[in-house]
């Protein structure tokens, strides 16, 4: 009556499409994330009808035209492709889209480094400059120093930033007028950030360029560098198609890995996505002025810097990742301007303090904000998912992410003794099964810390211990910790030949380990499997499953699939849980058995270990609701996910599978403890 089994041989379109993909590894935000959309339901009407190519098309053919070169798809470095992006011509066509006349390239740019500069020293007065807010000493941290570079005297967001900076001398340089000088800026980096398209698809993920000062090749001048990154969120043009009308941009990105392209082809097609965009499909140029944060919040783009330029008598001698937004009027008062914003998800390091506080940041921070992103912080098996429960909530967010001084060492600021939130973060563990022992799968409080840590900018850029020294074993509770950078930065001023065998042939920019071996595999994943997999029966559409009895949210951090699972949570005695119909056209021959991959809750009920059965209804072939196997979960290991497989179908039911028919439903019911769990679900599939 039942069949439980690990992982069973799958036919032949399975193991092709499994070729295809990476292995396993992470990302979340500020490396990257898709936090903003766990828990989220669909609202009633929200998506209307499920787009036919959801429903009635929604299962693809397992096949790809050729395989993903994350050098070519996901990060493109080769001198001759970034070299026909300038720095310039990127603002200037900011400039004309903005309307504004008589403001140039250069201007723009001066008024930008001008933000470093104090309100004495700046040069434009109408520029929001470092100190125009002074900052509160009580913010400081660490709160007992009395090392020059770590005496702020400005604030952005109500927290310190190390003011003036350096950076601002860039106010009176000319960078463009010789294209090989210091002062100049070269592009070294293309980024494609589809795996930041959330479930929902309200965007289609991040696209971004790096352009870094010539002056600072980390190996001759290491003091002088300075990266200013440009990260576009692209507007989904289709919103009521959810992700499915991102296809056209993902597989743009996969053509770029077509071997009978050349160089030039490349560069042409690039150049043409970022300044003209994708015009047929209804896709703006990523180089748009309301790309960057023009209006606020979590999923709008913004400009990035990340800077380590010294004046003449060195002093605030620290990297420094700051956030900026695009702000324009309108075509009846045009104006542009690039203004300092907080940095997002980049909580203060004081807010993780156990010093006595009656700053209400700081008592909301650690008696319930911090402690609610607990969950969805544990609830990640890669360092890919790692994300907050929601964005955090602007009052948090730092003026500026830094790692030495100590502003956005969370581990420094939390200590190790007893305190408020480290109680706080042990009580939801403990809600959750953890023993606290900080082995993988049973996380500490210190993990849980270190986990936000990586999601700082300075914390992704260059993990550090709770002393502030460089960590290549910084520890986030899984079997590796998390990877190495090239010291503050991903991308890098120094080249590499494209091919290792021709050392004189073509260069590019290296980038980190931490991008070769963990997130670029991870984003190769992503958009491998968006473009291959059914999103019906991966999980992957916002209210496609339904229940009679409770809601059903998709969930980005605990997934065996895809970017995103099925979350139960609030169980009743009998959960329903019931797929839209599909179509089995793609998927034929259609696999004997049905299997999933279920991950069972930490905490055991020690009465009822459940049982869970599928049934099958396709109205076409006069199937309905029929049984196609159960079984008990008592064999299921706790804490993770396992592959369950039922019993073989019928020869009737598979007959009408392989027929192709678009009617099909799938209805799991959940017999469990009410109240139980969470549980995921992911990935379902018919495999011999």
């Amino acid at each position: 009556m039942r069949s439980w089994s690990g992982l069973g041989s799958a036919r032949a379109w399975r193991t092709t499409r499994n070729a295809a993909l990476a292995a396993l590894a992470l990302l979340p935000a500020a490396c990257s994330d898709f936090g903003p959309e766990d828990g989220r339901v669909a609202e009633p009407g929200e998506l209307g009808d499920l787009a036919a190519s959801e429903t009635a098309e929604a299962a693809q053919q397992l096949t790809l035209p050729f395989p993903i070169d994350p050098r070519k798809s996901l990060i493109v470095t080769d001198v001759d492709i970034v070299s026909g992006f300038s720095l310039q011509a990127v603002l200037q066509q900011l400039i004309n889209q903005s309307g504004v006349t008589g403001l140039t390239p250069l201007t723009l740019f001066r008024q930008f480094m001008d933000t470093y500069r104090t309100d004495a020293t700046g040069i434009f007065p109408a520029v929001p400059h470092c100190d125009d807010v002074p900052v509160n000493t009580a913010d400081i941290y660490p709160p007992d120093s009395t090392a020059p570079g770590e005496q702020p005297t400005g604030s952005i967001n109500g927290w310190p930033v190390l003011c003036p900076r350096a950076v601002g001398d860039e106010a009176v340089s000319d960078p463009f007028e010789d294209p090989n000088a210091d002062s100049a800026y070269m592009a070294t980096t293309l980024s494609n950030r589809f795996d930041l398209a959330p479930p929902d698809g309200s965007n289609c993920g991040e696209y971004r360029i790096v352009f870094a000062r010539r002056g600072g090749h980390p190996q001759d001048n290491g003091f002088q560098r300075n990266f200013i990154i440009f990260e576009a969120r692209l507007p989904n043009p289709n919103p009521s198609l959810g992700r499915e009308a991102c296809r056209p941009v993902a597989e743009f990105w996969r053509d770029q890995s077509d071997p009978a392209k050349s160089v030039t082809t490349r560069r042409n097609e690039l150049v043409s996505f970022y300044f003209i965009g994708l015009p047929g499909f209804g896709f703006e140029p990523v180089f748009h002025i309301d790309h960057y944060g023009h209006a606020a919040g979590p999923d709008r783009g913004q400009i990035r810097t990340n800077e380590f330029l010294l004046g003449p008598t060195p002093v605030l001698d620290a990297w420094s990742l700051r956030e900026f937004r695009l702000i324009h009027g309108t075509s009846g008062s045009p104006s542009l301007k690039i203004d300092p914003s907080f940095v997002k998800d980049n909580p203060a390091a004081r807010l993780f303090s156990p010093a006595a506080s009656s700053d209400w940041r700081v008592e909301s921070f650690q008696d319930t904000l911090f402690p609610l992103m607990v969950e969805r912080l544990a609830a990640a098996d890669d360092v890919n998912r790692f994300a907050y429960k929601f964005p955090m909530t602007a009052n948090y967010n730092g003026g500026e992410s830094l790692m030495i001084p100590l502003q956005n060492n969370y581990l420094n600021a939390l200590g190790t003794g007893t305190s408020t939130l480290r109680t706080n973060i042990e009580d939801r563990l403990a809600a959750l099964g953890s023993d606290l022992s900080g082995t993988p799968g049973n996380l500490s409080a210190d993990q849980i810390v270190g986990r936000a840590q990586t999601l700082a900018c300075s914390g992704c850029h260059e993990p550090q211990d709770r002393d502030g020294a460089a960590s290549s074993n910084f520890d986030v509770g899984l079997s590796a910790p998390f990877p190495n950078t090239l010291g503050f930065t991903h991308t890098s001023e120094e080249k590499e030949p494209v091919d290792s065998s021709n050392p004189s042939g073509p260069q590019r920019f290296i980038i980190s380990p931490a991008l070769i071996n963990v997130f670029l595999p991870f984003r190769q994943q992503v958009m491998t499997e968006y473009l291959l997999n059914n999103p019906i029966l991966g999980f992957e559409t916002p209210g496609a499953w339904t229940s009679p009895q409770i809601q059903l949210p998709l969930h980005t951090g605990r997934v065996r699939e895809g970017i995103s699972s099925l979350e139960i949570k609030n169980s009743v005695w009998v959960t329903e849980i019931i797929s839209p119909s599909f179509s089995t056209a793609g998927l034929t021959p259609v696999g004997n058995k049905i299997k999933l991959e279920l991950f069972m809750p930490a905490l055991p009920d020690p009465a009822f270990d459940g049982y869970l059965e599928v049934l099958i209804e396709i109205p076409s072939a006069g199937i309905s609701q029929q049984s196609v196997g159960g079984g008990e979960l008592d064999t299921l290991t706790r804490g993770a996910f396992n592959t369950v497989a039922f019993d073989q179908l019928p020869a009737n039911i598979l007959s009408a599978l392989n027929a192709g028919p678009s009617d099909v439903k799938l209805k799991f019911k959940l017999t469990v403890s009410p109240n139980s769990g969470p549980y995921y679900m992911d990935n379902v599939r018919f495999e011999n």
